[in-house]
């Protein structure tokens, strides 16, 4: 095999290697809870810490209420006792009850507007809480995708840096110099192939007479253009 044949397959390796790596870096990125799940768990957080919020104010009501009902229950003990004569103070008792009652009233419609809007707030919960779910099934699927593509990506760069170690020790340290020379000069492509008399790197046409050489494998010949050495395949 010659050298130029022989530098066309070490740039295949090098190439897929850059692509391989670029790709495995893409992955690790992407490995590790995501945005739309930090979200979703962030957003059920917040709804269950509201929904405490308002379960908390429920019961506070009712407290409240309770409270009420003790004070009107002994309200009535005095009221219709019979041990308080006094009209005034028997008056008193009756204001003092009918206050009781209208307190009690806005207590309790203050709890029927709470309860229904925690019914809707555990409905919402429970939504929150369906979508958190989902997500968290679709990531888990997706990290697992990614861990064995990860997998899959360092056992092939493996392969890879293993066969690059054989085609180096294959060539002369000139030949390997000039390849890593153009590969740094050209976008890390050193050596492109010849179809048709067309360079694939760059595009262009290249001379009859170079184009036959290549083709026949007669030396090293470079792009005019771009520089690369050519490869007829």
């Amino acid at each position: 095999m010659g050298v130029v044949a022989q530098l066309y397959r070490l740039q295949r390796v090098d190439s897929e290697t850059e692509e391989r790596k670029q790709r495995l870096a893409e992955v690790i990125a992407s490995l590790g809870e995501s945005a739309d799940l930090i979200r979703a768990r962030d957003s059920v957080a917040e709804a269950e810490d509201s929904l405490a919020h308002q379960r908390k104010r429920l019961r506070a009501l009712e407290l409240d209420v309770a409270a009420l009902n003790d004070k009107l229950k002994a309200n009535q003990e005095r009221l219709y006792g019979g041990k308080v004569r006094n009209p005034k103070e028997l008056s008193s008792l009756q204001e003092e009850a009918s206050a009781l009652r209208r307190r009690r009233s806005e207590l309790e419609d203050s709890q029927l507007e709470l309860m229904i809007a925690i019914e809707e707030q555990e409905a919402e919960l429970a939504e929150r809480q369906a979508r958190l779910r989902q997500i968290e099934a679709t990531w888990r699927q997706e990290q697992a995708e990614l861990l064995a593509e990860k997998e899959q990506l360092q056992q092939r760069l493996g392969e890879l840096e293993q066969e690059r170690a054989q085609m180096q020790a294959r060539l002369g340290a000139a030949d390997l110099a000039e390849y890593n020379e153009l590969r740094r000069r050209c976008g890390g492509v050193a050596v492109a192939l010849l179809k048709k008399g067309i360079c694939q790197a760059c595009g262009v046409d290249v001379p009859v007479s170079v184009a036959r050489a290549v083709e026949r494998g007669e030396g090293m010949h470079s792009c005019p253009v771009c520089d690369r050495l050519l490869y007829g395949g």
